[in-house]
């Protein structure tokens, strides 16, 4: 019989068959798990078995209400969703929810087809990222702005060491203290190294320097790096004197014109500016300059 179409082929449908023990009520696994219980035909020595009554599925098993009897290959299970070949999903018919969670992976998709608008807010956090995976031409002009830096994320061993910075003006932050200073101080010079006491000093200080609460001054440094650090102290009936630690090791500084502090009786409100440039030379030791500046004599 003529016809019109593509060549007509013929498929033999799926047939499993299992031996019956008089006990045993689940058999499988079956060739492909049913879509549902009338997608199969079910035979027990030739009696026809109720779909859903009979029997039920879990996948590719099937669980019979009733323990078929003994036998050889007298169970026998007909597919009868595989009379023809498989079909091809038509274009865009399947969706995200068809696909089992991890079945897309880097290697199945075609280099360059996810672009950002693709890519949720949020969605790629720093631990997906490899290292040295993102270079300067892959990110826009202003897309990284200051709050986008964790603090202390950018380090100097980061930044290339003939780098071109511009400033228009330089600004530091002072910690403006309003306790009367007096013994021992941590100066965290990772937060500042301005510190202005608005009080008048009681007693003799000791400034300790260190990089925080967590970190020490050494941890933080290199040999041959410096950093400097001033401190602003008031007196009212005393000039006390000032001495300085590094992560708790008192330091003997060279002071400038020799005028290292002492303590004195004034009579009139006086400030101190305690200025020291630390250089280390090696793993907790240190070479300090310091300059004692005093104003408001009276």
């Amino acid at each position: 019989m003529a016809y019109i179409g593509n060549q007509v082929s013929s498929v033999p449908f799926i047939i499993d068959t299992f031996s019956g023990t008089g006990s045993a009520s689940v058999f499988g696994q079956l060739t492909r798990a049913p879509a549902g219980v009338a997608s199969i035909a079910v035979f027990i020595s030739g009696v026809y078995k109720v779909p859903g009554v009979d029997y039920t599925l879990n996948g590719d098993l099937i669980l019979f209400t009733t323990p078929p009897a003994s036998g050889t290959n007298n169970i026998v299970i007909h597919h009868m969703g595989n009379g023809s070949a498989t079909s091809v999903p038509s274009d865009g018919s399947v969706t995200g929810a068809k696909l089992a969670a991890n079945t897309v992976r880097g290697n199945n998709i075609v280099a360059g087809t996810i672009t950002g608008n693709q890519i949720g807010a949020g969605a790629i956090s720093s631990n997906h990222h490899t290292l040295f995976s993102i270079t300067g031409n892959l990110i826009g002009i202003g897309a990284v702005s200051a709050n986008n830096f964790a603090g202390g994320g950018i380090t100097s061993n980061v930044l290339a060491s003939n780098l071109s910075i511009s400033l228009t003006r330089a600004l530091e932050s002072a910690n403006i203290n309003a306790i009367a200073p007096n013994g021992t101080i941590n100066v965290d010079v990772a937060n500042n190294v301005v510190y202005y006491f608005n009080a008048n000093s009681t007693a003799n200080i000791t400034f300790n320097l260190r990089a925080n609460t967590q970190n020490t001054f050494d941890s933080v440094t290199t040999i041959g790096q410096s950093a400097t650090v001033a401190m602003v102290v008031k007196h009212g009936t005393g000039r006390h004197s000032a001495n300085l630690q590094i992560d708790g090791t008192l330091q003997t500084p060279v002071y400038a014109g020799n005028t290292k502090p002492v303590y004195q009786v004034i009579t009139n409100q006086e400030t101190n500016i305690f200025s020291y440039t630390v250089m280390k030379l090696a793993a907790n030791s240190y070479a300090v300059f310091a300059s004692n500046s005093l104003f408001g004599l009276g």
